[in-house]
């Protein structure tokens, strides 16, 4: 379980068959070179595949309102001391996320209730990003893309890629814990919780926990490219 919980990212697929997107958690040998505002619209006009992902637009308007929000919300809860904390990456290439272009979601530190122990990690890309943090026992991951590699193969596939309850939740259950994906401002996310002890560890062997934080996933980061706005 050690390996396990030593890993960056094993994050299964996630998709949204009415935009396409699909998660690919590795990496690729080179980073992702961002596209011009006229190479994006070209390149939305084919369809995407494995070897030729689609970069989606992402909805700026609406993650600048949500922004907004969420610091109007700080603002008022400095009064009661209630301002809400993120955990702080400890890598050197963390600092990268200023050139992501997609909103970099990350929980706050108070839902992950791992207090001081806890170890965070995040690997930024372009296009994508894994947030890594492990705490005793457990290890909670975040990813995000724009990119789309795949469209659904069939109808049956597009409704269960559609299939969410009313928060816009797809969770299941995996072998080590409990794996929620959904979309939001044009990009698709996954929260990911593995523990050490998933048959007891009660962050595992419900959705709560998981559920917990991707309530509380707040925007760090991210940024559109000069001309899409």
């Amino acid at each position: 379980m050690e390996s396990r919980l030593g890993r960056i990212a094993g994050i299964a697929t996630l998709a949204a068959a009415s935009l396409g997107l699909s998660a690919q958690t590795r990496p690729p040998a080179e980073p992702v070179r961002t596209a011009s505002l006229a190479a994006l619209q070209q390149q939305q006009q084919q369809p995407p595949a494995p070897d030729a992902p689609r970069t989606m637009p992402i909805n700026w308007a609406a993650a600048r309102e949500d922004a907004r929000t969420q610091t109007q919300f700080n603002t008022q809860a400095v009064a009661v001391r209630q301002v809400q904390r993120f955990p702080q990456p400890v890598n050197d290439g963390a600092a990268n996320v200023a050139a992501t272009r997609l909103p970099v979601l990350i929980p706050t530190s108070a839902a992950l209730g791992l207090g001081e122990s806890a170890v965070t990690r995040l690997f930024p890309q372009a296009d994508f990003y894994t947030l890594s943090i492990t705490g005793p026992d457990i290890l909670v991951e975040v990813f995000g893309t724009r990119l789309a590699h795949a469209v659904p193969p069939d109808a049956a596939s597009r409704r269960r890629l559609r299939a969410a309850d009313p928060a816009g939740y797809r969770v299941s259950q995996t072998e080590y814990g409990r794996e929620l994906s959904f979309n939001r401002y044009g990009a698709a996310y996954s929260v990911t919780v593995e523990c050490a002890a998933p048959g007891t560890d009660t962050r595992c062997t419900s959705e709560t926990y998981v559920r917990q934080l991707a309530d509380a996933l707040m925007i760090a980061a991210g940024s559109p490219e000069p001309g899409e706005e």
